[in-house]
This record gives structure tokens, sequence and C-alpha cells, in this order.
């Protein structure tokens, strides 16, 4: 019996049809917030096949690291290939396949290629960073593995703030304007803020920030990367929405202490007067009447 799921997630719509039931339950639960209910009109439908035989006993079928994998292709169609799985995406014909081990990572893999490789074909990318709504406005915390995006959710989350992910999140053109989109990779929400700040981690004794020109920041956010795939077109793809994402939204670089005062020493920032409500502004006097006319 084949299950059918429809995702959305940030404005993509993928259709995954998958034919083992356990891991179809899985892909149930792990993609839950991202549901809905009636097909899109032209989503990309991806057909998601158990590889035959046990997976290897060392396979956890949930929680296993990315697969490494090989690709070859453009942003049109790509194949990928690796250990226990095989499969193609192809963009144009809205369409892809897969055989993977009935682990939840490698259904993962295809989804968040499949997500990011629509999102640069729209002017969009995938950003490896969490993502807080403040204000109404969506700031992005980016950096390496163990700069302290993690941490940083969770000092917000413990705060009453809205955490869009954790871990990844995704830059959508919207109209005019731009906005920071959750996604399941991880503990995100399918929600959305405009743009307000994209900020780069660094841990230290202190508190400190100071904003960074769009030339300064683009080394960072290559370095922290998004790009779904070591593909040419890919690559350039996303090196030229990294530079869109840097002309639209301040970037800021923060030493900071992880703690809960990290949103305090925020505001206390000149540089970070873009969260601090403007003060009211006094109404504008009328000018004295002059002398009544006889």
């Amino acid at each position: 019996m084949k299950t059918r799921l429809n995702l959305s997630i940030a404005t993509i719509d993928v259709a995954l049809t998958i034919d083992d039931p356990a891991l179809a339950a899985r892909s149930e639960g792990r993609y839950a917030d991202f549901l809905r209910q009636a097909a899109a009109r032209s989503p990309l439908e991806i057909r998601v096949a158990a590889a035959p035989g046990p997976p290897p006993d060392d396979l956890h079928p949930e929680w296993v690291a990315n697969p490494a994998v090989d690709a070859v292709g453009t942003l049109d169609r790509v194949e990928l290939r690796g250990l226990g799985f095989a499969g193609f995406l192809d963009w144009s014909a809205r369409r892809g396949e897969c055989v993977v081990p009935a682990a939840q990572a490698h259904v993962d893999l295809f989804v968040r290629v499949a997500l990011g490789v629509e999102l640069l074909r729209r002017g969009g990318t995938l950003l490896h960073a969490a993502a807080v709504v403040r204000d109404d406005f969506g700031v992005a915390f980016s950096g390496p593995s163990g700069a302290g995006k993690s941490t940083v959710a969770e000092i917000s989350r413990a705060a009453g703030l809205t955490v869009l992910s954790d871990e990844m999140i995704a830059f959508v053109p919207a109209g005019v304007g731009r906005r920071f989109h959750g996604t399941p990779f991880w503990r995100g929400a399918p929600l959305a803020a405009p743009c307000g700040a994209l900020v780069f981690l660094e841990q230290a004794p202190r508190h400190r920030a100071r904003r960074l020109s769009p030339a300064e920041a683009l080394p960072r956010l290559m370095a922290a990367g998004g790009a779904p795939l070591p593909l040419p077109d890919v690559q350039s793809a996303f090196f030229e929405a990294a530079g869109a994402v840097l002309r639209r939204v301040p970037a800021y670089a923060l030493e900071f202490l992880p703690d809960a005062g990290l949103w305090d020493a925020l505001d206390a920032f000149p540089e970070f007067s873009f969260f601090r409500p403007a003060p009211p502004q006094a109404p504008a006097l009328a000018p004295p009447a002059g002398p009544a006319r006889p």
C-alpha cells in the first residue's frame, strides 16, 4: 500500500509517494507540521521506494548523520547516489524517484535537495541558520557548526519568542520584500516573517556587535553554507542568492555569551536599533493664530 504525503515548505509544494508503511509513518511524523490536506496544483512529485533487503545493522531508522552523496547534473535535473541509495530529481518535469534504505535521513536528503534547488530556481535559497521572530521581523543567526545557533534558539524560546527553525531556514522572495521561512530541518515551524537582520555568531566572553558591509558578510555566508549540492550550477546560483540576501538584509557580527541576557545585550547596542521601536513623535504644534481681521 502506498502513502501520499503533501508537503508545503517555504512556499514550495512537494508530494511524496512512499511504498514502505513504516517509512511512510515515520515521514508523516517527521513532516507533521508541514503537511497539507489537499494536493497542490503542481507539486514536485517524488516516488520513494524502500531498498530491498534488510538495512545495515548500524543504520538507525530515524537518527543518522546526513548521508554522503555523489551528485551529477544541473539546476534542471540531478542524479544522486550514495551508500545504499540512488535516485533523481527533475525540476523541469516536476518529478523525482529514489530507492532508499528504510531510514528517515535519506528521505530528508531528497526533500532538502528538492526544496533547496527549487528555491534557487525562484531566486531564493536555503540558509544554514537559526531564525527567531522579534518585533514581527525575522532575525537569522548564522555561523559554522558549534557557533551557537541552537543555543540562541533555546534562549529565544525561553524568552517566549517564536523560533522559525534551529538549523536551516529559507530565504524567499515575496513581492517587493523578502521573508525568512521555517523548515523541518530541524525543530522548525511552518511560519514566516519579513527579513529583519542576518547575524553571524561568535561565542566570546562578552557581548559585542558590529555592522558588516555586504562584502564583509558574503564570505561568512558562503562559509556557513546552504547550497544543497556541490555542483557548479548550484554553487553559482547559491552565490547569486547569497548576494541578494545581503543586498536586502542588514548583516552583523555578534560576539556573545550563551546566556539569557543575549537579547537585552542586543537591545543595548546602537547597531541594533533596528530591534527597538521608534520613540513616539511629539505632535506638531500649530502656528499661533494671527490677529483677527475686523
